[in-house]
């Protein structure tokens, strides 16, 4: 194993050196440059020296000089490989012969030459030289120095023009930075971006190419660029000096030089205006494409609720005559068996065939109040409501219709009073609490919080933490007769009737669901708290019997564009002990109003009619006949609600489709009472 002195002002040359030279299992001990390396030599004495030509202070041909005129005979011939990256061969070797250097490697070449090398000079031993006088060495130096600094020199000179060409067509600016932050040269597309003279960008003038907040952090990246040279990206919006805003993209990143010594920095700058309008305009177009998506779909929903609300006023209709015969049929019935004209078994066998029917008319009647809730269309009796009170009469109730296995956790708060139907609030809350219960089959919670929105609203928050929905069903969740449950009995219609009635009620529903952690329906309904509080529209009152009135003498005129409805209405109104006049629309009810001299006491009108409206009707009846009672019967409140939900006949008695003749002969003795 042998010692070999590496010399070389770069610490990565010496290290490649060292690796290069250990693997062949020698001793290498360094010198970072010429007088370290002649003490190194006279002290240590290597077997081989691999000097570079080219250092700082004294360069390699001058080590070489002194070292063969040194005093220690040993050091003086030890043999001496020169390993460059800055002389050719032809350049050193007049002088590398005179001095004795064994060979010249190249750094471009294999680094096995360097290692043949080294075996080379180890073989042959210490050289014999003879020292060339000291002003012959110093004219060789001086020629192959000056030689090499005009080479340098040209080379520099080349690569300074080729900068500046590149520079000056650069498409983005560009900022030289020294260890400072100080900018030494910017090229003229910086000064057209700018719109600034290139002098007034020199110096800490780049800096107004960045946002304020962020100078002190620019400068800070410059000054730490020795450890950590990495690319900072900023986006600044500039006023240049003729008024003119552009968008500046600015990229900036520390130098370092080869011994890892913060240099300064280079920064470029992009001006990228049409980019970011591009970006606003995308943004924009976005925007209007889910604004118009948003449209559609309130479009789809309002006409699928325009459809609804249709099928169900054309339904009740049929519900109302079909129910309405059923109880004349039964009443009959019972007559009979009473008076012993029909056998009681088949008579009770009869009763017990049409109460089936009398239960399928009424779930289908359920059916009709869903659809008309989610047209929005059914019939409300809005009033003053106290949230939290509210709740709290209605904890039992939902806490039934969770079920077992489910907590339910109600937290009152803040709230203000809402105006909405209490009976169309509880059938909402049960409905979120039944589909909150379904979506978790193996229990849960559910939250139920009531609280004030930031603008005042009144909310009420239900969340469960069940299985949520994927975004697909989430989309559709409020379309009626959609449904994920496979195999269930349900219409789908549950999430599509509560967003009519919050909609009704003037507000409005959201969910926000995620697949595994639960739903959450959030409710905004409008605060009423300075509203005054207004009578409650007359509900029609359910009685257990057919009243009979007190004098026979009352008059109806009964009002329907449908015959069976209008026929079966009349028998109730008749049974009941009045005389019933009968019309088919508002034109022949005010025919039939003429020709009837004697007093009609209430007028008992449908309010969705061909040509005149039962709403037109009353106000042209009343006005010859003042002191005539008004009921509306009605199963769809177009004609009898405003946008936002509100009666356009309060202080009316409104039946809502169908009735039992109960209901209707109750609504008769409060309208004619009152």
């Amino acid at each position: 194993m042998a010692t070999v002195l590496v010399v070389d002002d770069v610490a990565a040359n010496r290290e490649l050196m060292a690796m290069l030279l250990g693997y062949r299992g020698h001793e290498v001990i360094e010198a970072c440059d010429g007088a370290d390396a002649l003490a190194l030599a006279q002290s240590r004495h290597p077997d081989v020296v691999v000097s570079d030509v080219l250092m700082p202070g004294i360069d390699g041909l001058e080590m070489v000089h002194r070292l063969r005129n040194a005093p220690d005979e040993q050091a003086a011939h030890v043999p001496v490989i020169f390993y460059t990256a800055n002389y050719l061969e032809p350049e050193t070797r007049p002088i590398a012969e005179a001095c004795g250097v064994s060979q010249v490697v190249l750094r471009s070449a294999d680094p096995r030459e360097l290692l043949d090398a080294v075996e080379v000079a180890l073989r042959n031993g210490p050289v014999e030289i003879t020292p060339r006088p000291a002003d012959e060495f110093a004219a060789v130096h001086a020629r192959a120095i000056n030689a090499k600094l005009v080479e340098k020199v040209r080379a520099l000179r080349h690569t300074e023009r080729r900068f500046e060409a590149m520079a000056a067509s650069s498409p983005v600016g560009i900022v030289l930075l020294d260890a400072d932050g100080d900018a030494t040269y910017v090229n003229p597309r910086l000064s057209a971006i700018a719109g600034d003279q290139a002098d007034r960008l020199l110096g800490r003038g780049w800096l107004n190419l960045l946002d304020p907040e962020t100078h002190d952090e620019a400068l800070a990246v410059v000054h730490a660029g020795a450890a950590e040279a990495v690319e900072h990206r900023y986006r600044a919006r500039i006023v240049r000096p003729d008024g003119e805003a552009r968008w500046l993209r600015v990229h900036l990143r520390p130098v370092r030089d080869a011994e890892a010594e913060l240099s300064g920095a280079v920064v470029m700058v992009d001006d990228i205006t049409d980019v970011v309008a591009a970006e606003e305009r995308a943004g924009w177009e976005v925007r209007q494409r889910q604004a118009e998506a948003r449209r559609r779909d309130a479009e789809r929903l309002d006409s699928l609720r325009r459809m609804a609300g249709g099928m169900a006023h054309d339904f009740n209709n049929l519900l109302g005559a079909m129910l309405g015969f059923l109880t004349l049929a039964i009443e009959q019935i019972t007559d009979e068996i009473e008076a012993g004209r029909l056998a009681r078994t088949t008579g009770e066998a009869l009763l017990d065939d049409l109460s089936q029917v009398t239960k399928g008319g009424e779930r289908a009647t359920k059916l009709t109040e869903q659809l008309l809730a989610f047209g929005r269309r059914e019939i409300s009796q809005p009033e003053l409501v106290d949230l939290d009170a509210f709740l709290a009469n209605a904890a039992g109730g939902l806490a039934e219709a969770a079920g077992a296995g489910i907590k339910l956790d109600l937290r009152p708060g803040d709230v203000p009073p809402v105006r909405i139907d209490p009976k169309l609030l509880d059938r909402l809350l049960n409905i979120l609490v039944h589909n909150a219960r379904d979506a978790m089959p193996d229990g849960g919670t559910i939250t139920v919080t009531s609280g004030r929105s930031a603008h005042g609203q009144a909310t009420i928050t239900v969340a469960d933490d069940g299985r949520g929905m994927p975004p697909d069903v989430l989309a559709r969740a409020f379309e009626p007769f959609f449904s994920t449950k496979a195999g269930s009995r349900t219409a789908g219609l549950g999430l599509a009737t509560a967003h009519g009635v919050v909609s009704q009620a003037g507000g409005d529903l959201t969910l926000d669901s995620e697949v595994g952690r639960g739903t959450t329906v959030l409710i905004r309904l409008p605060a009423a708290e300075n509203a005054p509080v207004r009578a409650r529209e007359t509900a029609a009152p359910v009685t257990p019997a057919i009243p009979q009135p007190a004098n026979g003498d009352l008059t109806v005129l009964l009002v329907d564009d449908e015959k069976d409805l209008r026929e079966v209405t009349a028998r109730f109104i008749a049974k009941a002990g009045y005389r019933v006049l009968t019309a088919g629309s508002g034109a022949e009810a005010l025919i039939v109003a003429a020709r009837h001299h004697d007093p009609i006491h209430c007028l008992v009108t449908d309010v969705v009619m061909p040509g005149m409206d039962g709403r037109q009707l009353a106000h042209r009846f009343l006005t010859d006949r003042p002191d005539t009672k008004v009921i509306f019967i009605s199963g769809y409140a177009e004609a009898l609600i405003d946008e936002n939900g509100r009666s356009l006949e309060p202080g009316r008695t409104i039946l809502a489709k169908p009735f039992s003749s109960a209901e209707l002969i109750g609504a008769l003795k409060a309208a004619l009472a009152g």
